[in-house]
């Protein structure tokens, strides 16, 4: 069975020195949706939709993420469910990456139970908007999306948030609590 995360051999992305890289060997993990504002009840015309896949760090996870890209500017929403409790020590946060260049976007913590501190195995959500990479090649560049492939949203298991790169608990994928290429 064909994954969007390649635990064995090649991983979908490697931790190396400034941030996250991606292999291109990556296969798209799920469909994207385009909606009507009145199929998705709060957003806007051309929104798009994807589905979550679960990674190592949170079997049994799942979640969606709804988003737009105008003007350069990546805005939606996430929504997460069933993550695993990581005490007062780590956070689960958002991430975009363009495969293609290795430009990452800082999306934010993901909220549950009013914190980004997962006592408990819970739900999360949160709404994002970013202007700009955050790192990569083109940092401090307008947000794009890649060719179909080439886009990944992670949720990064984190000891401790940073908006220029991730500080996964773990070396990458271990670390991945849920993945979404397209």
């Amino acid at each position: 069975m064909m994954t969007s995360l390649a635990v064995a051999g090649v991983s979908t992305l490697a931790l190396f020195g400034s941030g996250l890289a991606a292999s291109r060997d990556d296969q798209p993990a799920g469909s994207v949706e385009q909606l009507s504002a009145y199929e998705n009840g709060r957003g806007s015309t051309g929104e798009k939709q994807v589905e979550f896949q679960s990674g190592p760090f949170a079997p049994g996870a799942w979640g969606r993420i709804a988003f737009n890209v105008q003007e350069g500017v990546l805005s939606g929403h996430i929504e997460a469910e069933s993550l695993p409790a990581q005490g007062s020590h780590a956070f689960y946060v958002l991430w975009f990456v363009r495969t293609d260049t290795n430009d990452k976007a800082f999306l934010g913590p993901i909220v549950g139970d009013e914190s980004i501190l997962f006592m408990a195995k819970g739900d999360g959500e949160m709404s994002f908007t970013a202007s700009e990479f955050t790192d990569g090649p083109n940092k401090g560049s307008p947000i794009s999306l890649g060719t179909p492939g080439d886009n990944f949203f992670v949720v990064i298991a984190e000891d401790h948030i940073d908006t220029f790169m991730p500080f996964p608990v773990s070396k990458p994928p271990s670390s991945f609590a849920l993945t979404a290429t397209f």
